[in-house]
């Protein structure tokens, strides 16, 4: 019960420190492409349309998928899941906001891939009609890092109410026979 519960208290680390990176490329990820705005020549307009529209929109929904995981620190202490095995209702509503951060990361993974898929086809020949660079190339490190950030979340958020089942379970396990110390 010992390394149950120590696994759990490191998922809980993980899980907080997954979601402040999460937290924070949902807030820096639309620094490189700002320099785009304002672009005003119909050859250009679907540059425009993909930044004010598609990576605009986007960037508003991982946000708000982030500010989720975020409630879900609040969780992890207000439930004192650091500090206890966790009871029923625990477990539920934070086995709940687990299952919501993983399908806004599936959300983010999957808009990624085609966002990405859409940048990778755009016309940047036209840029220097509007005082930008004329060899711009795409660059596509932005939509590798969020699927990295995105499948970390995935893995740690299923790894952590795993743990939470089985140290939930463990515990009911021996409170049923009468112990506790887990010996």
């Amino acid at each position: 019960m010992k390394r149950l519960f120590a696994a759990q208290r490191r998922a809980s680390v993980f899980y907080i420190a997954v979601t402040l990176v999460v937290l924070v490329y949902a807030l820096a990820f639309m620094t490189q492409y700002s320099d785009l705005v304002g672009l005003r020549l119909e050859q250009n307009r679907q540059i425009a349309n993909f930044y004010t529209v598609g990576l605009q929109t986007f960037n508003r929904h991982i946000f708000a998928w982030a500010l989720l995981a975020v409630a879900g620190i609040v969780l992890v202490f207000f439930l004192e899941l650091r500090t206890r095995v966790p009871d029923r209702f625990a477990l539920v509503v934070m086995t709940v906001c687990l299952a919501g951060c993983c399908y806004g990361a599936y959300f983010a993974v999957t808009n990624l891939l085609s966002l990405q898929a859409y940048y990778g086809r755009l016309d940047f020949q036209y840029l220097a009609l509007e005082g930008g660079a004329a060899d711009y190339r795409p660059k596509f490190a932005t939509f590798r890092v969020g699927l990295a950030v995105y499948a970390a979340q995935i893995a740690v958020c299923v790894g952590y109410a795993a743990i939470l089942f089985a140290s939930h379970r463990r515990y009911k396990k021996l409170e049923r026979e009468g112990r506790q110390d887990g010996t």
